[in-house]
């Protein structure tokens, strides 16, 4: 059944005659290391990402990943010189490195080989980075570590689920989850937990704080103290906004779907979020915002702890003054707040700011930039599409440049084919209204100032927000439209062929670690790879005749 989930899959990937390689090493529960192998391709106007092959690596240097690598390609006659477009790939410096790393290697061979850093593993070090920028923030983590590991003891749990279901019998139920290096969203869960469930944490401290046993006595003293104090709250509640922030943009970068130009979009639309943030009005907001919870919950401290002015004591001769002290809020907002969103803004401008000279020619080909060429009558770069055609095999820039034309002169169409309704009589009411909806808007644009061109570009404008890269890939496919354009949808095809993160192999190694459990670390490879693809790929339709046959044979 494997071999046959993997014909298929390569079959498709042979067809679509593009492909990316998306590669990633873990240890087993048998300290082996293992290298999952899955494909990013574009079939049938669809952006898939499919595994093909788990190996065990004896050496997981560059060259030993490289080696496996050639091996995989070879067994499954895969082309990769000459149809592996791009890479994906984390940060680990066996695969990133300049000279020996696994990409350079691959690009000796086939120089189109583009290497993608991972979005999402870059995001994860972008929230490192802001954790270590203030003194506040630091010791706010590592006292939050502490309290994970002090709650996480057998009797603590029992008594902190005890103080939820008291304080809050209506809500479900959530434990104390530690950190973790892999799971990049794990450091927001922490918080949202501690802040959701402030009051039953409290109350639990408070008992355990009486217990007979002098260890849990003495830590839930302590941990009432920090948790209490005024720092602690404001700290708490400033970064659960910066992870409202990112943690759904870490959720969102490791979709399968999502395409490199959108996704440096979203990370412009994150940079000005946190630049919002960034002023004395959002300060103070969190401040009222810090003070309005510490009255809920009833603590002792309200407002920042007066530091007391030190005088010096001045001697024969000397022109020394006392220390002059700035409020407390001034403080934090300067040591802590201001510098704490420059360093995650600064951080994802560093990181993110890599661009390869192809993704200028790539962004022509996204619906924002194919609407405004048409309804501003634009000219396209003499030097339009080059790079493409130093790129993609077999693509004729000329023509495609012509293809492109014609194709933004329809687009308006092909938005009013994409926004359909799926069905028409249930949806009657709802065309009728945005019809009415429509006419109101005609009138204001008639009566406003604006000319009749700026109008139509605004209604644009607006459906564009409901289409997506792969929506057009799909539609290009299932209209034929690719028989039209030939250049235009293999340029498409590329396009989608590039990923954003290696989140597939992330998510294979999760499969990997439910199949090879504590209790049959002796799986062989190939009854671990033959159930791993089954199930990663379990959508794959098989023909159980077929198996049959295959199997009688």
């Amino acid at each position: 059944m494997k071999e046959y989930v993997r014909s298929i899959i390569l079959e498709e990937v042979k067809q679509s005659q593009m492909f990316c390689i998306i590669i990633d090493t873990t240890t087993d529960l048998s300290s082996l290391e293992q290298v999952v192998f899955v494909l990013r391709y574009v079939y049938m106007g669809k952006i898939k990402e499919r595994l093909i092959a788990l190996e065990t690596a004896e050496d997981s240097s560059g060259k030993g990943i490289f080696d496996v690598f050639q091996k995989i390609m070879q067994q499954y006659d895969i082309n990769w010189k000459e149809y592996l477009y791009a890479q994906s790939y984390d940060g680990a410096a066996s695969i990133q490195g300049q000279y020996k790393g696994l990409k350079t290697l691959i690009q000796k061979e086939n120089d189109k080989a583009i290497c993608v850093w991972c979005f999402a593993h870059r995001l994860n070090l972008v929230i490192v980075d802001t954790v270590d920028s203030s003194t506040n923030t630091k010791k706010f983590f590592g006292d939050l570590q502490a309290l994970v590991n002090f709650m996480r003891a057998r009797k603590r749990t029992a008594e902190f689920v005890k103080s939820q279901k008291l304080l809050q019998p209506l809500k479900r139920v959530r434990s104390m989850k530690n950190f973790s290096d892999t799971r990049w969203t794990s450091h927001g869960r922490v918080i949202e937990v501690v802040y959701s469930k402030f009051d039953a944490l409290l109350n639990s401290l408070q008992k355990l704080s009486n217990s007979e046993d002098r260890v849990t006595s003495a830590g839930a003293n302590n941990f009432l103290k920090i948790i209490t104090s005024f720092n602690f709250i404001l700290s708490m509640i400033f970064v659960k906004n910066i992870f409202s922030i990112t943690t759904p943009l870490s959720n969102y970068l490791q979709s399968k779907s999502l395409e490199f130009i959108e996704a440096i979009n979203l990370m412009k639309t994150c940079i000005k979020q946190l630049t919002h943030k960034r002023n004395d009005t959002e300060y103070e907001q969190l401040l009222s915002e810090t003070k309005q919870f510490a009255e809920n919950n009833c603590l002792p401290s309200t407002s920042f702890k007066e530091n007391r002015r030190r005088n010096k004591k001045r001697m024969p001769g000397e022109n020394t003054g006392d220390e002059v002290l700035s409020s407390p809020e001034n403080k934090y907002k300067c040591e802590t707040y201001f510098q704490v969103l420059d360093q995650i803004i600064n951080s994802i401008h560093t990181r993110f700011n890599e661009s390869h000279e192809i993704m200028k020619d790539l962004a022509l080909l996204s619906p924002e930039r194919i609407a405004l060429y048409n309804n501003q009558n634009q000219t396209l770069p003499y030097d339009a599409f080059n790079r493409l055609g130093m790129w993609i095999q077999n693509l004729n820039v000329e023509q495609l440049k012509n293809e492109y034309k014609t194709f933004a002169k329809s687009f308006n169409e092909l938005i009013s084919i994409i926004n359909l309704p799926s069905q028409l009589h249930t949806e009657m009411k709802n065309i009728t209204k945005q019809r009415e909806g429509d006419q109101n808007s005609d009138c204001e644009l008639n009566n406003s100032s604006s000319s009749s061109s700026s109008g139509k570009s605004s209604k644009i404008t607006d459906k564009l927000e409901k289409i997506q890269f792969h929506t057009m890939l799909h539609v290009l496919s299932t209209l034929d439209l690719s028989v039209a354009f030939p250049n235009l949808y293999l340029a498409f095809k590329a396009y989608g062929t590039i990923p954003v993160s290696s989140a597939s192999a992330e998510r294979t190694f999760s499969k990997a670690k439910l199949i090879k459990t504590r209790l049959r670390t002796t799986v062989t490879e190939g009854r671990l790879e033959s159930l791993l693809m089954l199930s990663v790929e379990k959508d794959v339709q098989i023909d159980y005749e077929e198996i049959i046959n295959r199997f009688g044979q």
